[in-house]
């Protein structure tokens, strides 16, 4: 989670609708740590500094399909931010998102984004 002046950076991949926080999954043999630092350089172009364990959320994945287990960590970003890979568009939300009309994923909006409004972080 890369948060500046209580807005939070979201993804959005080509063909999707909704935006989801950057990441993705751990490769065999990596660290989250290291799954981290290889997923935000191919989704934005940056490198994550002083990353910091923020909070561990369970929930369903986008298409409702299955249960996931997503390890959140905080950062800040060097370099800048460029749509890479499959990554279309990126945006910086805040906590009134929705009418703005953004449509985000089911886990970043019943888990991550209230806990980080309750945290006062957005």
């Amino acid at each position: 989670m890369c948060i500046r002046d209580k807005k939070l950076l979201v993804t959005r991949s080509k063909g999707e609708k909704m935006f989801f926080a950057l990441g993705g999954k751990i490769k065999p043999g990596e660290t989250e740590l290291e799954c981290l630092q290889r997923e935000v350089m191919e989704e934005i172009g940056c490198e994550p500094i002083n990353p910091k364990h923020l909070e561990t959320f369970e929930g369903r994945n986008h298409d409702n399909t299955k249960t996931i287990k997503m390890t959140c960590y905080t950062c800040e970003l060097k370099g800048t931010i460029l749509p890479c890979s499959e990554i279309e568009e990126t945006a910086w939300i805040d906590k009134r998102y929705k009418e703005k009309g953004i449509q985000v994923a089911s886990i970043l909006e019943l888990y991550i984004i209230p806990y980080l409004i309750e945290k006062r972080l957005l």
